[in-house]
């Protein structure tokens, strides 16, 4: 089911590139070396956003990363987590929860650059004043061809999730430091808005999480020949 979600939407992509055909590489297709880091934010003390109704940023982004990991993994892409579960360790002497905090995203930026050939795609959830503010937004860092990475994507999500919200990406602010501290071709995802009661009922399905999940990694695919040096 899961690959023909994924061939669907690289098909709707092509389509609307006008396009006459569809390539979808296969995992022998893949670039030798390539890794997909797969960073689900937050996690441990650190809940990130939150709804209202109190669906925490944490739990969803690893719901939604760790679904993305399965296409990757049925594609026989090598892939990284920078977290598989709700609870983090953390060392002995971070006792403050900004001191875990800190620790945990200095842990994060060294596993990846510790990864030769790393690609990542860090998946977060938006908050904002008004609440009808709603759809996808990406963030890419100065690295490599992250810029290219986050347009392909962000056209598949506009595409495939909110076509009237037609986003550009944007460059990732000094804030985040973990996209400030990293030296591969890099992705931030908002996959949507936490403070739009419409949107979270979508983002707690699993349906709409897997459709996140596949357009991510549709994005991936198709950008390929970007992670080629």
């Amino acid at each position: 089911m899961a690959a023909v979600l994924l061939l669907g939407l690289a098909g709707v992509y092509y389509h609307a590139r006008g396009q006459t055909h569809v390539t979808v590489m296969a995992a022998t297709d893949q670039p030798a070396g390539v890794i997909l880091i797969i960073d689900p934010g937050h996690g441990g003390v650190d809940g990130g956003a939150s709804s209202p109704d109190g669906l925490h940023e944490r739990e969803l982004n690893l719901e939604i990363g760790l679904k993305l990991e399965a296409l990757a993994t049925l594609y026989g892409i090598p892939v990284q987590m920078t977290r598989r579960t709700a609870d983090l360790d953390y060392p002995e002497d971070a006792d403050r929860i900004r001191e875990k905090k800190v620790a945990d995203t200095r842990a994060r930026v060294a596993q990846i650059n510790d990864t030769p050939n790393a690609v990542v795609i860090s998946i977060h959830q938006n908050i904002f004043a008004d609440t009808s503010v709603s759809g996808p937004q990406i963030l890419f860092t100065n690295t490599g061809t992250s810029k290219e990475f986050a347009q392909i994507t962000q056209e598949i999500l506009i595409i495939v999730l909110r076509p009237q919200k037609e986003r550009s990406p944007l460059p990732a602010p000094r804030s985040v430091y973990l996209m400030q501290h990293i030296d591969c071709p890099a992705i931030l995802v908002e996959c949507g808005f936490l403070s739009n009661p419409w949107e979270v009922s979508l983002l707690r399905t699993d349906s709409y999480q897997r459709k996140l999940a596949a357009s991510l990694f549709a994005g991936f695919m198709q950008s390929q020949d970007l992670f080629i040096e």
